[in-house]
């Protein structure tokens, strides 16, 4: 005799399709960089975070940033601004000062009082609803040993602050020799759900 199933027609929600997850693998956010008064389409796609060792691991495309490379890709390693990553950066030619100018252009920063001391409280940040993260560009895909194009630069890095309730990245790039404060805004792109069924 056949069993009788009832079969929910309604798609379930899938693991990082809502925005509070949006910081997983395979996450995509596309927006825009803006740069000596010009605007470049963007897009940026999340490969593996490391919540352990507070790491997220990407690549990010540009569109029409030269006319050599029309599309350029770079893979990039972030660090998520933590008790093993604190706000002051202490490398890649960043002082004190120039952490303290970028971060405080992320608006989320205003609520957290000292952040740029030792003894900040980073455990604040576990119940924040941004995610404040350093992205630095590693190498040029598929070409790693490709070090210098003419007109684009990716030997800095940038501030990030992502909003998990709204899935809005607001970003800043900067390095010793280039233009400051280039901004880049990018918007989570949700996943596109398939339908699943459940047998019960």
């Amino acid at each position: 005799m056949l069993g009788v199933f009832d079969v929910d027609l309604l798609p379930q929600e899938l693991p990082h399709t809502t925005i509070t997850s949006c910081l997983c693998s395979g996450a995509v956010f596309i927006g825009s960089q803006r740069s000596k008064g010009k605007k470049y389409n963007v897009e940026v796609t999340i490969q593996y975070v490391d919540m352990k060792q507070k790491m997220v691991y990407g690549f990010m495309k540009i569109e029409n940033l030269t006319q050599e490379y029309p599309s350029l890709t770079t893979y990039f390693e972030g660090e998520i601004i933590s008790r093993l990553h604190p706000f002051m950066t202490g490398k890649w030619d960043a002082t004190m000062e120039t952490d303290v100018l970028h971060w405080e252009k992320i608006p989320a920063t205003s609520s957290l009082g000292n952040f740029h001391i030792d003894s900040f409280d980073y455990s604040i940040l576990e119940t924040s609803d941004t995610i404040f993260m350093r992205w630095k560009e590693k190498f040029i895909v598929p070409d790693p040993g490709l070090k210098h194009i003419e007109g684009a630069s990716f030997a800095g890095f940038y501030y990030i602050g992502l909003q998990k309730s709204i899935g809005h990245v607001l970003g800043y790039y900067y390095h010793l020799n280039s233009e400051m404060f280039q901004s880049l805004e990018l918007k989570y792109k949700p996943e596109s759900t398939p339908s699943i069924f459940q047998l019960r």
